[in-house]
Protein backbone atom coordinates (compact mmCIF):
# COMPACT_ATOMS: atom_id res chain seq x y z
CA UNK A 1 0.00 0.00 0.00
CA UNK A 2 2.79 2.41 1.02
CA UNK A 3 4.74 1.41 -2.61
CA UNK A 4 1.53 2.35 -4.31
CA UNK A 5 0.92 5.60 -2.54
CA UNK A 6 4.84 6.92 -3.18
CA UNK A 7 4.04 5.90 -7.26
CA UNK A 8 0.85 7.47 -6.92
CA UNK A 9 2.48 10.58 -5.33
CA UNK A 10 5.17 10.87 -7.69
CA UNK A 11 3.28 10.57 -10.79
CA UNK A 12 0.79 12.98 -9.72
CA UNK A 13 2.95 15.54 -9.11
CA UNK A 14 4.78 14.88 -12.38
CA UNK A 15 8.07 13.84 -11.30
CA UNK A 16 8.78 11.71 -13.17
CA UNK A 17 10.89 13.50 -15.87
CA UNK A 18 9.92 14.19 -19.08
CA UNK A 19 7.68 12.36 -21.97
CA UNK A 20 6.53 8.71 -21.62
CA UNK A 21 8.93 7.43 -24.82
CA UNK A 22 12.00 9.25 -22.95
CA UNK A 23 12.11 8.47 -18.80
CA UNK A 24 9.59 5.54 -17.78
CA UNK A 25 10.47 6.55 -14.30
CA UNK A 26 12.66 4.63 -11.52
CA UNK A 27 13.54 5.45 -8.26
CA UNK A 28 16.43 7.86 -9.74
CA UNK A 29 14.09 10.19 -11.09
CA UNK A 30 14.04 13.02 -8.31
CA UNK A 31 17.96 13.75 -9.01
CA UNK A 32 16.94 14.50 -12.47
CA UNK A 33 15.12 17.58 -11.02
CA UNK A 34 18.37 20.00 -11.39
CA UNK A 35 19.93 22.19 -9.03
CA UNK A 36 20.49 26.00 -9.06
CA UNK A 37 17.93 28.25 -10.60
CA UNK A 38 20.61 29.74 -13.08
CA UNK A 39 20.88 26.22 -14.85
CA UNK A 40 17.16 25.59 -15.22
CA UNK A 41 16.93 29.04 -16.35
CA UNK A 42 18.80 27.31 -19.17
CA UNK A 43 17.00 24.42 -19.62
CA UNK A 44 19.43 22.05 -17.43
CA UNK A 45 22.40 22.18 -19.95
CA UNK A 46 24.95 23.23 -17.83
CA UNK A 47 27.11 19.83 -18.32
CA UNK A 48 29.92 21.78 -20.17
CA UNK A 49 29.37 25.27 -18.10
CA UNK A 50 29.67 24.08 -14.80
CA UNK A 51 31.55 27.11 -13.27
CA UNK A 52 29.84 28.06 -9.75
CA UNK A 53 29.24 25.91 -6.88
CA UNK A 54 25.82 24.17 -8.89
CA UNK A 55 29.05 22.46 -10.79
CA UNK A 56 28.68 19.53 -7.56
CA UNK A 57 25.35 18.69 -9.15
CA UNK A 58 26.01 18.59 -13.17
CA UNK A 59 29.28 18.08 -13.08
CA UNK A 60 31.65 17.86 -10.57
CA UNK A 61 35.14 17.83 -12.64
CA UNK A 62 33.99 21.37 -13.43
CA UNK A 63 34.67 22.58 -9.64
CA UNK A 64 38.35 22.26 -10.38
CA UNK A 65 38.28 25.79 -12.26
CA UNK A 66 36.79 27.32 -9.03
CA UNK A 67 38.12 30.12 -7.82
CA UNK A 68 35.83 31.72 -4.81
CA UNK A 69 34.63 30.30 -1.95
CA UNK A 70 30.63 29.40 -2.70
CA UNK A 71 27.79 29.12 -0.87
CA UNK A 72 24.22 28.74 -2.92
CA UNK A 73 20.21 27.82 -1.70
CA UNK A 74 17.73 26.94 -4.28
CA UNK A 75 14.14 26.49 -3.47
CA UNK A 76 11.40 25.27 -5.95
CA UNK A 77 7.61 24.93 -5.44
CA UNK A 78 6.08 21.92 -7.17
CA UNK A 79 2.28 21.39 -6.72
CA UNK A 80 0.22 18.81 -5.02
CA UNK A 81 2.46 19.83 -1.66
CA UNK A 82 5.81 19.06 -3.34
CA UNK A 83 8.80 21.37 -3.04
CA UNK A 84 12.56 20.59 -3.85
CA UNK A 85 15.49 22.05 -1.68
CA UNK A 86 19.20 21.99 -2.51
CA UNK A 87 22.33 23.40 -0.59
CA UNK A 88 25.76 23.17 -2.08
CA UNK A 89 29.05 24.47 -0.61
CA UNK A 90 32.34 24.95 -3.16
CA UNK A 91 35.76 24.94 -1.27
CA UNK A 92 38.60 25.94 -4.01
CA UNK A 93 42.01 24.36 -2.58
CA UNK A 94 44.20 26.23 -5.43
CA UNK A 95 46.67 23.69 -7.14
CA UNK A 96 45.04 20.49 -5.15
CA UNK A 97 41.79 20.75 -6.79
CA UNK A 98 38.68 21.66 -4.97
CA UNK A 99 36.18 20.34 -2.73
CA UNK A 100 32.19 20.42 -2.93
CA UNK A 101 29.15 19.12 -0.28
CA UNK A 102 25.65 19.69 -1.36
CA UNK A 103 22.43 18.04 -0.49
CA UNK A 104 19.40 17.84 -2.84
CA UNK A 105 15.73 17.06 -1.18
CA UNK A 106 12.28 16.67 -2.57
CA UNK A 107 9.35 16.08 -0.34
CA UNK A 108 6.27 15.72 -0.61
CA UNK A 109 3.36 16.46 2.37
CA UNK A 110 -0.03 15.87 3.37
CA UNK A 111 -0.64 12.10 2.84
CA UNK A 112 -2.43 9.84 4.77
CA UNK A 113 -1.26 6.43 5.66
CA UNK A 114 -3.47 3.19 5.72
CA UNK A 115 -2.95 0.02 7.43
CA UNK A 116 -3.48 -3.78 5.94
CA UNK A 117 -7.04 -3.25 6.52
CA UNK A 118 -6.73 0.14 4.33
CA UNK A 119 -7.77 1.94 7.76
CA UNK A 120 -6.65 5.55 8.49
CA UNK A 121 -3.45 4.95 10.76
CA UNK A 122 -2.27 8.48 10.42
CA UNK A 123 -2.30 12.28 8.84
CA UNK A 124 -0.06 14.54 7.51
CA UNK A 125 2.34 11.85 6.85
CA UNK A 126 5.45 12.55 4.10
CA UNK A 127 7.37 10.81 1.26
CA UNK A 128 11.10 12.07 1.26
CA UNK A 129 14.15 11.44 -1.37
CA UNK A 130 17.15 12.84 -0.18
CA UNK A 131 20.54 12.66 -1.69
CA UNK A 132 23.90 14.11 0.14
CA UNK A 133 26.84 14.46 -1.71
CA UNK A 134 30.45 15.20 -1.48
CA UNK A 135 32.37 15.50 -4.40
CA UNK A 136 36.61 16.23 -5.38
CA UNK A 137 37.77 17.60 -8.67
CA UNK A 138 41.32 18.56 -9.57
CA UNK A 139 42.71 19.83 -12.76
CA UNK A 140 45.65 18.68 -15.09
CA UNK A 141 47.13 20.86 -17.60
CA UNK A 142 45.48 23.37 -16.79
CA UNK A 143 42.49 22.67 -19.48
CA UNK A 144 41.60 19.29 -18.21
CA UNK A 145 40.17 18.17 -15.21
CA UNK A 146 38.60 14.53 -13.65
CA UNK A 147 35.83 14.77 -10.54
CA UNK A 148 34.80 11.97 -8.65
CA UNK A 149 31.59 12.17 -6.56
CA UNK A 150 30.18 9.81 -3.53
CA UNK A 151 26.20 10.72 -2.51
CA UNK A 152 24.20 8.47 -0.21
CA UNK A 153 20.80 7.86 -1.12
CA UNK A 154 17.79 8.12 1.16
CA UNK A 155 14.31 7.33 0.59
CA UNK A 156 11.50 7.74 3.51
CA UNK A 157 7.95 6.76 2.71
CA UNK A 158 5.76 7.63 6.12
CA UNK A 159 7.51 5.75 8.62
CA UNK A 160 9.63 3.40 6.49
CA UNK A 161 13.00 4.50 4.86
CA UNK A 162 15.88 3.01 3.53
CA UNK A 163 19.16 4.15 2.13
CA UNK A 164 22.37 3.15 -0.26
CA UNK A 165 25.63 4.89 -1.19
CA UNK A 166 26.02 5.69 -5.59
CA UNK A 167 29.28 6.61 -7.13
CA UNK A 168 29.80 9.18 -9.96
CA UNK A 169 32.47 10.48 -12.19
CA UNK A 170 33.07 12.82 -14.31
CA UNK A 171 35.06 14.96 -16.71
CA UNK A 172 35.64 18.46 -17.90
CA UNK A 173 38.07 20.02 -20.80
CA UNK A 174 38.74 23.50 -21.95
CA UNK A 175 40.50 22.65 -25.79
CA UNK A 176 40.41 25.99 -27.12
CA UNK A 177 39.44 29.35 -25.79
CA UNK A 178 35.89 29.90 -25.10
CA UNK A 179 35.00 26.10 -25.50
CA UNK A 180 34.41 23.25 -23.03
CA UNK A 181 33.16 20.03 -22.99
CA UNK A 182 32.06 17.78 -20.13
CA UNK A 183 30.91 14.13 -19.72
CA UNK A 184 29.08 13.07 -16.28
CA UNK A 185 28.28 9.55 -15.33
CA UNK A 186 26.33 8.44 -12.53
CA UNK A 187 25.00 5.32 -10.57
CA UNK A 188 28.16 3.50 -11.70
CA UNK A 189 27.72 0.74 -8.98
CA UNK A 190 24.03 0.43 -9.56
CA UNK A 191 22.42 0.97 -5.83
CA UNK A 192 19.78 -0.41 -4.23
CA UNK A 193 17.23 1.07 -1.88
CA UNK A 194 15.01 -2.15 -0.41
CA UNK A 195 12.03 -0.38 1.60
CA UNK A 196 9.46 -3.29 2.59
CA UNK A 197 11.46 -5.93 1.17
CA UNK A 198 10.70 -4.30 -2.21
CA UNK A 199 14.10 -2.91 -3.85
CA UNK A 200 14.41 0.06 -6.51
CA UNK A 201 17.41 0.17 -8.45
CA UNK A 202 18.96 3.57 -9.57
CA UNK A 203 20.37 3.10 -13.01
CA UNK A 204 23.71 4.22 -15.08
CA UNK A 205 23.32 7.23 -16.92
CA UNK A 206 25.39 9.69 -18.68
CA UNK A 207 25.25 13.10 -19.25
CA UNK A 208 27.28 15.16 -22.16
CA UNK A 209 27.46 18.54 -22.90
CA UNK A 210 29.24 20.76 -25.09
CA UNK A 211 29.40 25.12 -24.77
CA UNK A 212 30.55 28.35 -26.15
CA UNK A 213 31.52 31.28 -24.37
CA UNK A 214 32.32 35.30 -25.90
CA UNK A 215 34.96 36.72 -24.69
CA UNK A 216 34.60 37.85 -20.82
CA UNK A 217 31.42 35.24 -21.02
CA UNK A 218 29.01 38.00 -21.93
CA UNK A 219 27.47 35.31 -24.07
CA UNK A 220 27.07 31.46 -23.33
CA UNK A 221 25.40 28.90 -25.39
CA UNK A 222 25.46 25.66 -24.18
CA UNK A 223 24.04 21.47 -25.13
CA UNK A 224 23.88 18.89 -23.43
CA UNK A 225 23.01 15.22 -24.58
CA UNK A 226 21.56 12.48 -21.84
CA UNK A 227 20.55 8.83 -21.74
CA UNK A 228 19.89 6.87 -18.68
CA UNK A 229 19.83 3.02 -19.16
CA UNK A 230 16.60 1.23 -20.77
CA UNK A 231 15.26 4.85 -21.50
CA UNK A 232 15.24 7.12 -24.44
CA UNK A 233 17.76 9.55 -25.25
CA UNK A 234 16.94 13.30 -24.75
CA UNK A 235 18.51 16.99 -25.12
CA UNK A 236 18.77 20.23 -23.60
CA UNK A 237 19.84 23.89 -24.54
CA UNK A 238 20.29 26.82 -23.06
CA UNK A 239 21.55 30.20 -23.57
CA UNK A 240 23.01 33.01 -21.26
CA UNK A 241 23.66 36.81 -22.33
CA UNK A 242 25.19 39.40 -19.62
CA UNK A 243 25.04 42.85 -21.06
CA UNK A 244 26.33 43.94 -17.63
CA UNK A 245 28.30 42.21 -14.99
CA UNK A 246 25.17 42.85 -12.65
CA UNK A 247 22.61 41.40 -15.06
CA UNK A 248 22.34 37.99 -16.80
CA UNK A 249 19.53 37.19 -18.76
CA UNK A 250 18.71 33.39 -19.60
CA UNK A 251 16.50 30.54 -21.82
CA UNK A 252 16.67 26.99 -22.68
CA UNK A 253 14.76 23.82 -23.73
CA UNK A 254 14.44 21.77 -21.50
CA UNK A 255 14.12 17.54 -20.31
CA UNK A 256 10.54 18.14 -19.96
CA UNK A 257 10.25 20.13 -24.11
CA UNK A 258 9.19 22.97 -22.06
CA UNK A 259 10.34 26.28 -22.57
CA UNK A 260 12.37 28.18 -19.63
CA UNK A 261 13.69 31.60 -18.76
CA UNK A 262 15.78 33.41 -16.44
CA UNK A 263 17.75 36.32 -15.12
CA UNK A 264 20.22 36.50 -12.04
CA UNK A 265 21.43 39.90 -10.20
CA UNK A 266 24.97 40.16 -8.65
CA UNK A 267 26.23 42.23 -6.60
CA UNK A 268 29.38 42.81 -4.96
CA UNK A 269 29.20 38.84 -2.64
CA UNK A 270 25.37 37.86 -3.46
CA UNK A 271 23.93 37.17 -6.54
CA UNK A 272 20.25 36.08 -6.85
CA UNK A 273 18.62 33.96 -9.85
CA UNK A 274 15.13 33.20 -10.89
CA UNK A 275 14.06 30.39 -13.45
CA UNK A 276 11.06 30.07 -14.94
CA UNK A 277 9.19 26.74 -16.88
CA UNK A 278 5.99 25.92 -18.39
CA UNK A 279 4.81 22.44 -18.98
CA UNK A 280 1.42 21.69 -20.67
CA UNK A 281 0.22 19.40 -18.55
CA UNK A 282 1.97 20.74 -15.36
CA UNK A 283 1.24 24.08 -14.80
CA UNK A 284 3.95 27.10 -13.88
CA UNK A 285 7.41 26.51 -11.87
CA UNK A 286 9.27 28.90 -10.43
CA UNK A 287 12.73 28.17 -9.03
CA UNK A 288 14.73 31.18 -6.85
CA UNK A 289 18.24 31.11 -5.91
CA UNK A 290 20.61 32.85 -3.47
CA UNK A 291 24.60 32.44 -3.75
CA UNK A 292 27.02 33.55 -1.72
CA UNK A 293 31.17 34.26 -2.86
CA UNK A 294 33.90 35.23 -1.11
CA UNK A 295 37.54 34.51 -0.74
CA UNK A 296 39.17 34.45 -4.41
CA UNK A 297 41.93 32.19 -3.90
CA UNK A 298 43.78 33.86 -7.21
CA UNK A 299 43.35 37.66 -5.93
CA UNK A 300 46.78 39.18 -6.42
CA UNK A 301 47.54 42.41 -3.85
CA UNK A 302 49.62 45.17 -5.22
CA UNK A 303 50.72 48.43 -3.21
CA UNK A 304 52.59 51.34 -3.58
CA UNK A 305 55.23 51.61 -1.30
CA UNK A 306 55.63 55.21 0.91
CA UNK A 307 52.08 56.29 0.27
CA UNK A 308 50.44 58.70 2.87
CA UNK A 309 47.12 57.37 3.46
CA UNK A 310 45.76 61.14 4.16
CA UNK A 311 46.61 62.64 1.31
CA UNK A 312 46.84 60.05 -0.72
CA UNK A 313 50.17 61.00 -1.86
CA UNK A 314 54.10 59.48 -2.26
CA UNK A 315 56.97 62.33 -1.09
CA UNK A 316 59.79 61.38 -2.81
CA UNK A 317 62.87 63.09 -1.01
CA UNK A 318 67.01 64.15 -2.56
CA UNK A 319 67.57 62.39 -5.79
CA UNK A 320 65.53 59.42 -5.46
CA UNK A 321 64.27 58.20 -8.37
CA UNK A 322 62.35 55.19 -8.24
CA UNK A 323 59.40 53.71 -6.59
CA UNK A 324 58.76 50.48 -5.23
CA UNK A 325 55.19 48.39 -5.60
CA UNK A 326 55.02 45.44 -3.33
CA UNK A 327 53.42 42.74 -4.67
CA UNK A 328 51.30 39.61 -3.15
CA UNK A 329 50.60 36.75 -5.42
CA UNK A 330 49.02 33.60 -4.85
CA UNK A 331 51.67 30.49 -5.68
CA UNK A 332 49.99 29.26 -8.56
CA UNK A 333 51.25 29.13 -12.41
CA UNK A 334 51.33 32.42 -13.87
CA UNK A 335 51.10 33.17 -17.11
CA UNK A 336 52.51 36.83 -17.07
CA UNK A 337 52.13 39.98 -15.08
CA UNK A 338 51.52 43.34 -16.75
CA UNK A 339 51.87 46.97 -14.63
CA UNK A 340 50.29 49.93 -16.84
CA UNK A 341 50.55 53.16 -14.90
CA UNK A 342 48.53 56.10 -16.52
CA UNK A 343 48.21 59.81 -16.18
CA UNK A 344 45.48 61.29 -14.38
CA UNK A 345 43.60 61.52 -17.95
CA UNK A 346 44.25 58.00 -18.55
CA UNK A 347 47.19 58.50 -20.89
CA UNK A 348 49.85 56.04 -21.28
CA UNK A 349 53.09 56.96 -19.32
CA UNK A 350 54.45 53.37 -18.23
CA UNK A 351 53.82 49.46 -18.72
CA UNK A 352 55.82 46.88 -16.90
CA UNK A 353 55.34 43.01 -17.92
CA UNK A 354 57.46 39.95 -17.81
CA UNK A 355 56.09 36.51 -18.89
CA UNK A 356 56.55 34.98 -15.56
CA UNK A 357 55.10 35.55 -11.99
CA UNK A 358 56.09 39.04 -10.31
CA UNK A 359 58.39 39.72 -8.16
CA UNK A 360 57.76 40.51 -4.55
CA UNK A 361 58.92 44.23 -5.48
CA UNK A 362 58.23 45.98 -8.92
CA UNK A 363 61.28 48.88 -9.35
CA UNK A 364 59.79 52.09 -11.20
CA UNK A 365 62.39 54.56 -12.13
CA UNK A 366 59.55 57.29 -12.63
CA UNK A 367 60.56 58.01 -16.67
CA UNK A 368 57.77 57.05 -19.53
CA UNK A 369 58.12 54.61 -22.42
CA UNK A 370 60.94 57.45 -23.57
CA UNK A 371 62.92 57.79 -21.11
CA UNK A 372 61.95 61.30 -19.70
CA UNK A 373 61.69 62.13 -16.12
CA UNK A 374 57.49 61.94 -14.96
CA UNK A 375 56.20 65.54 -13.10
CA UNK A 376 54.68 65.41 -9.99
CA UNK A 377 50.72 64.95 -10.12
CA UNK A 378 48.04 62.76 -10.27
CA UNK A 379 49.25 58.51 -11.31
CA UNK A 380 46.53 55.79 -11.96
CA UNK A 381 47.95 51.89 -11.87
CA UNK A 382 46.41 48.67 -13.34
CA UNK A 383 48.05 45.49 -12.47
CA UNK A 384 46.88 42.16 -14.18
CA UNK A 385 48.06 38.76 -13.46
CA UNK A 386 46.94 35.92 -16.18
CA UNK A 387 47.50 32.69 -14.69
CA UNK A 388 47.97 29.72 -16.71
CA UNK A 389 44.96 28.14 -16.17
CA UNK A 390 43.23 31.01 -17.76
CA UNK A 391 42.17 32.43 -14.83
CA UNK A 392 42.76 36.42 -14.63
CA UNK A 393 42.92 38.85 -11.64
CA UNK A 394 43.04 42.69 -11.96
CA UNK A 395 43.46 45.46 -9.06
CA UNK A 396 43.43 48.93 -9.56
CA UNK A 397 44.57 52.02 -7.43
CA UNK A 398 46.24 56.02 -8.06
CA UNK A 399 48.55 57.80 -6.21
CA UNK A 400 49.87 61.57 -6.41
CA UNK A 401 53.36 61.93 -6.80
CA UNK A 402 54.93 64.35 -5.19
CA UNK A 403 58.71 65.84 -4.02
CA UNK A 404 59.13 66.54 -0.54
CA UNK A 405 61.15 69.71 0.64
CA UNK A 406 62.05 71.92 3.72
CA UNK A 407 62.41 75.02 1.49
CA UNK A 408 60.10 78.07 2.60
CA UNK A 409 59.54 80.37 -0.80
CA UNK A 410 60.54 83.51 -0.39
CA UNK A 411 57.81 86.62 0.21
CA UNK A 412 58.18 89.69 -0.41
CA UNK A 413 55.92 91.74 2.21
CA UNK A 414 55.43 95.63 1.43
CA UNK A 415 53.45 97.74 3.61
CA UNK A 416 51.38 100.33 2.74
CA UNK A 417 53.17 103.72 3.11
CA UNK A 418 56.43 102.79 2.67
CA UNK A 419 57.49 104.84 -0.19
CA UNK A 420 55.07 108.20 0.39
CA UNK A 421 56.70 111.34 1.36
CA UNK A 422 60.20 109.90 0.99
CA UNK A 423 60.95 111.92 -2.45
CA UNK A 424 64.33 113.10 -2.31
CA UNK A 425 65.33 110.33 0.64
CA UNK A 426 68.34 108.20 -0.01
CA UNK A 427 67.27 105.59 -2.57
CA UNK A 428 70.35 103.46 -0.89
CA UNK A 429 69.14 102.90 2.38
CA UNK A 430 69.34 98.95 3.38
CA UNK A 431 66.50 96.18 2.91
CA UNK A 432 64.22 96.47 6.12
CA UNK A 433 64.75 93.30 6.76
CA UNK A 434 68.65 93.73 6.88
CA UNK A 435 67.71 96.95 9.45
CA UNK A 436 67.39 96.47 12.93
CA UNK A 437 63.91 97.41 14.67
CA UNK A 438 63.34 100.04 16.88
CA UNK A 439 62.45 99.12 20.43
CA UNK A 440 58.93 99.18 21.20
CA UNK A 441 57.98 102.34 23.09
CA UNK A 442 55.80 102.39 26.28
CA UNK A 443 52.29 102.89 26.09
CA UNK A 444 51.09 106.05 27.66
CA UNK A 445 48.48 105.42 30.05
CA UNK A 446 44.63 106.61 29.08
CA UNK A 447 44.60 108.65 32.60
CA UNK A 448 47.95 110.88 31.33
CA UNK A 449 46.57 111.60 28.14
CA UNK A 450 43.12 112.65 29.68
CA UNK A 451 44.60 114.81 32.30
CA UNK A 452 47.29 116.54 29.66
CA UNK A 453 43.97 117.00 27.43
CA UNK A 454 42.22 118.68 29.84
CA UNK A 455 45.20 121.27 30.94
CA UNK A 456 46.01 122.05 27.74
CA UNK A 457 42.20 123.56 27.51
CA UNK A 458 42.95 125.65 30.62
CA UNK A 459 46.02 127.05 29.02
CA UNK A 460 48.10 125.02 30.98
CA UNK A 461 51.30 123.78 29.25
CA UNK A 462 51.45 119.77 28.33
CA UNK A 463 54.25 117.62 29.18
CA UNK A 464 55.38 117.80 25.31
CA UNK A 465 56.12 121.64 25.84
CA UNK A 466 58.61 122.91 27.78
CA UNK A 467 57.46 124.67 31.04
CA UNK A 468 59.70 127.79 30.56
CA UNK A 469 59.27 130.81 29.03
CA UNK A 470 62.09 129.89 26.70
CA UNK A 471 61.61 129.24 23.11
CA UNK A 472 63.13 126.10 22.32
CA UNK A 473 66.04 126.21 19.74
CA UNK A 474 65.40 124.66 16.39
CA UNK A 475 67.16 121.49 15.00
CA UNK A 476 69.74 122.63 12.43
CA UNK A 477 68.45 120.78 9.35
Amino acid sequence: MRRFLCAVALATAGLSGVRAETVFGDAGDYLRQGAGARPLGMGGAFTAVADDASAEYWNPAGLAFLDEYQLITMYAPYNFGTNLYYLGVGIPLGPKGSLAASNLMLRSDGFQDRDALNQPSGSNQSITHNAASLSYARAFYDRWSAGVRLRFLQQKIFSASGNSFALDLSGYSKPWNGVSAGVTLTNLNRPKITIDSESDEFRPAARMGLAYRAPRDRFIVAMDVNKTERQGLYYTTGLEYSPTPLLSLRAGWDEKNAVTAGMGFGFRYLKFDYAFSTQRDLGDYNKVSLTWRWGNVYQAKIDPEGIVKETESIYLEGLRNELKFRTNVPKFRVHRYVLAITDAMGQPVRTLSEQFSPPSVILWDMTDEGGRPVKRGKYKFLFRVEYKNGKIWEERGGFRLDYKTNQVPDVEIRMKGDTEGLEGADTATPPAETTPPAPPQAPVPLEVLKEADTAQSQGAPTPAEPVTGETAPTPAP
